[in-house]
């Protein structure tokens, strides 16, 4: 069963309960306090569900300001880095022109948890099964 955290116009968190996850599902892109909400619903999620995964479906849009970028790096990923998350996998497109912006954050999320990038969902729940 599915429970929605947090859903806006430009993203939506749930907490999927027999996968044990954190699904963000972006909608469009987004910035400032518009992304800093939708991820810190997701920082939410991972700290009140105990060792759940984090699953980011990038597929409708990613891109982020730098001044994002920058807080995501310093503030969101140490403090996601505190929860028990042991995995971040990234749902994209096969062919996608996000793919620079998305290799920056495996890098900087990979000094905290493992990293997956997948086509789909169900792929995303084998990967870290």
């Amino acid at each position: 069963m599915a429970q929605d955290v947090y859903n806006s116009q430009y993203g939506n968190v749930k907490y999927i309960e027999k996968d044990n996850v954190a699904l963000l599902t972006w909608k469009q892109k987004c910035s400032y306090d518009d992304y800093r909400d939708t991820t810190l619903a997701a920082l939410n999620t991972l700290q009140k569900h105990g060792n759940s995964n984090l699953v980011i479906d990038a597929r409708n849009g990613f891109e982020d300001e730098k001044e994002d970028v920058e807080w995501g790096f310093t503030i969101l990923l140490p403090a996601m880095s505190k929860t028990t998350c042991k995995a971040v996998v990234f749902i994209m497109e096969v062919v996608n022109d996000i793919e620079e912006e998305i290799d920056m954050w495996t890098a900087e999320f990979m000094k905290y948890f493992k990293v997956h990038k997948v086509d789909s969902y169900k792929k995303a729940i084998d990967t870290i099964s």
